[in-house]
């Protein structure tokens, strides 16, 4: 799982931290991985984010786990204290526990110093969409990298996945028509090698520079960002016959209404072969 610690107030300007690798995490004001500065209660060091491991997990596996993942946080230095904030009720002390720490789970507040820097940790969901073309070896070390991360492949496209990760020049899909419709980001694979070699950051890295261009019956097709795809065809008005005479057969008026453009179908119309011809040229005189 990609772990997070997010700002409890999102107009706050704080910086959120995004947690892609096992490890100790040091929290404070100064020279530490996750650093809290704006409450001078919170020492220069103040407390541990202690992550044992990363554990690829599908949120149907994550709901029926009771306790699939270990994060803890220990606080064995600071001055006004580390407290949690279990679904909204009472603050426990963290330096209270035993070896003064506690397991932390998704959803917990943290509160740090006087209670004016308060986060929440989370799940951060990352389900990348993988249509599997590569060889064994190729396909193994991709899994190793995405689980290393915390972060799972689906082989089948669900309202869940993130991103779509496929290589450069690879077949256009018709299962990637819903990806597009859902505004989901398509990325080549090497970008989930850059977020790999980062242990936490404040942001995902940006997708920009890792767009693919894939392959549509022989043609290049350049694939650009979801917010640009958005816009694309707008402007446009398309007009359609029966979906039986297209590729993707009605799929591709979802697919056209995606990119912006306005659909008229000739069947509703219920217009002939030339009666069709000759409002589709009206669009461009």
């Amino acid at each position: 799982m990609v772990w997070g610690l997010f700002p409890a107030d999102p107009l706050s300007g704080d910086d959120k931290y995004y947690i892609f690798a096992k490890g100790t995490y040091k929290i404070g004001r100064k020279g530490c991985d996750i650093i809290i500065d704006k409450d001078k209660g919170v020492s220069r060091v103040h407390a541990e984010l202690v992550i044992d491991e990363m554990i690829s997990l599908d949120s149907q596996q994550k709901k029926s786990s009771k306790d699939p993942f270990k994060v803890r946080i220990r606080d064995d230095w600071s001055k006004y204290g580390t407290f949690i904030n279990r679904n909204f009720g009472t603050e426990e002390k963290v330096s209270e526990y035993p070896n003064k720490e506690t397991i932390l789970n998704d959803g917990d507040l943290v509160s740090l110093g006087n209670g004016n820097a308060t986060y929440r940790f989370c799940y951060v969901p990352l389900v990348f969409l993988v249509c599997r073309s590569e060889t064994s070896q190729v396909y193994d070390h991709l899994q190793d990298i995405v689980s290393s991360i915390g972060a799972c492949i689906t082989h089948k496209w669900n309202t869940e996945c993130t991103h779509v990760l496929v290589n450069q020049l690879m077949p256009f899909s018709e299962e990637f028509i819903d990806a597009i419709v859902a505004k989901k980001p398509f990325v080549l694979i090497n970008w989930v090698e850059v977020i790999a070699e980062k242990s936490v950051l404040t942001e995902i890295p940006s997708c920009s520079s890792y767009l693919p261009t894939l392959t549509l019956d022989g043609a290049l097709v350049k694939v650009s960002d979801s917010d640009s795809r958005q816009k694309c065809l707008e402007g446009y008005t398309l007009l359609l016959e029966s979906a039986a005479k297209y590729k993707f057969g009605d799929r591709l008026q979802l697919l056209l209404e995606a990119g912006g453009a306005e659909i008229l179908l000739v069947d509703v119309f219920g217009l002939n072969r030339q009666v069709s011809l000759n409002i589709l040229c009206s669009f461009f005189i």
